[in-house]
């Protein structure tokens, strides 16, 4: 069974905006796929869906056999980590640490607090445990948000941008966080490299509907590249 299955979606914005029409594919589990497309084209409201914030106008969802619904939405949630584009507005505590230890769900304060260093070692931010998130240089506060965002061991990991803002060694920093991993990813990006770097698979998006679905590496992709990758 696939770790996620889109089947048919479509979504309309109150305003009337259709942003996604007849969306379907899966997503297996410890699979990493880059969602591409030119701005408007519907990746953010795609994550949206998968990360459960918005429910589709038409079609279905499911994470891990939980199909979405008003009544599933906060179970689904749980089993999802999302990074967005802007992170400075994911942090909650006012210091790293504590920041990280609320996605922390089971263990005593201290047990939480020792994993959440070890979270914070990962993303090479542990002589900053005791810093607010939001002092911190671009790169570090992306890297503590992916922190924030690990430790809740979701099932599903979606980025929103995520190498947005970062320079050379920022961005080669959160990619080699994000290939140690095997958790399964879609993430949307602007990013040749990332691509190039991360994904096994590449979902194009235009006009909210899927124009190529398959390898980074045929030529079909290498042409979409050339007019949204930078």
């Amino acid at each position: 069974m696939p770790l996620a299955s889109i089947h048919h979606v479509s979504y309309i914005y109150p305003d009337g905006t259709a942003a996604l029409s007849d969306i379907s594919f899966t997503i297996e589990h410890g699979e990493k796929i880059a969602l591409i497309g030119n701005n408007g084209s519907g990746k953010s409201t795609l994550l949206y869906l998968l990360g459960a914030l918005l429910l589709p106008s038409k079609g279905s969802i499911s994470l891990e056999g939980i199909a979405l619904s008003r009544t599933t939405k906060s179970a689904l949630r749980k089993n999802v980590g999302m990074l967005f584009s802007q992170v400075e507005y994911q942090f909650i505590m006012p210091d790293c640490l504590n920041d990280v230890m609320l996605s922390i769900r089971e263990g005593t304060k201290e047990e939480r607090k020792e994993q959440a260093m070890q979270y914070l070692r990962h993303v090479n931010l542990d002589a900053y445990f005791n810093h607010n998130p939001l002092f911190l240089s671009s790169g570090q506060m992306k890297r503590a948000a992916l922190a924030s965002v690990l430790a809740k061991k979701p099932a599903l990991l979606l980025l929103d941008e995520p190498l947005a803002s970062l320079d050379k060694p920022s961005s080669r920093a959160v990619l080699d966080i994000l290939t140690s991993h095997t958790i399964a990813m879609l993430f949307a990006t602007h990013s040749r490299h990332a691509v190039e770097s991360l994904a096994q698979r590449v979902i194009v998006l235009d006009g909210g509907c899927i124009v190529y679905d398959g390898s980074p590496k045929s030529r079909d992709a290498k042409k979409h590249f050339e007019n949204i990758l930078l």
